[in-house]
């Protein structure tokens, strides 16, 4: 029985050597420095990590659709909850706090961050910066004006602007 338990405390048996090593790599070179560590906070606990709530690149990278798909691939893989930044001898985040941690970030350091991996990848000579891509796809607004089961009055005038976002275009997109 011993012997098993020994077993099952060796996080590294869970967790394949490749995924390590990817993590491994992804989180040495993203530099969060623009993000503040701990927001400032006059009441309550400090609560956790921001750098290590920026987990979430573990959602995209793995394709993971929801939050709590995220959770449980930490909870079954610590070894990679560790290298996001989290106490694995403690409790790990909820679904609220990925939650919360989504609705109250400011977009301003995710670009901050952004910029920041593209500096590095021109100074590594991996990109230049010679050429320009864009990507014209639309991207509907989530507004009724776009919605084809709407009958709102004036539904594709260009005076019809949503509150939400003024830079929303809208327009007919056609269905095959």
């Amino acid at each position: 029985m011993y012997q098993l338990q020994q077993v099952l405390n060796l996080i590294e048996l869970f967790t394949s050597q490749s995924k390590i090593d990817f993590y491994t790599s992804l989180f040495s070179n993203l530099d969060l420095s623009p993000i503040p560590e701990f927001p400032p906070s006059k009441f309550g606990p400090i609560g956790y990590s921001r750098h290590a709530l920026f987990s979430l690149i573990v959602m995209k990278a793995e394709k993971f659709g929801e939050i709590s798909d995220l959770i449980d691939y930490l909870r079954n893989n610590l070894i990679i909850a560790h290298l996001c930044g989290f106490d694995i001898t403690k409790k790990l985040p909820s679904y609220w706090t990925f939650e919360r941690f989504l609705k109250n970030f400011d977009h301003k350091y995710l670009s901050y961050v952004m910029q920041n991996q593209v500096n590095i990848l021109k100074d590594f000579g991996l990109i230049s910066g010679e050429s320009i891509s864009l990507d014209s796809t639309p991207i509907k607004a989530n507004t009724k004006f776009n919605n084809p089961k709407s009958f709102s009055k004036n539904k594709f005038s260009k005076d019809n602007q949503p509150t939400s976002d003024k830079d929303c275009k809208l327009g007919v997109h056609t269905a095959f």
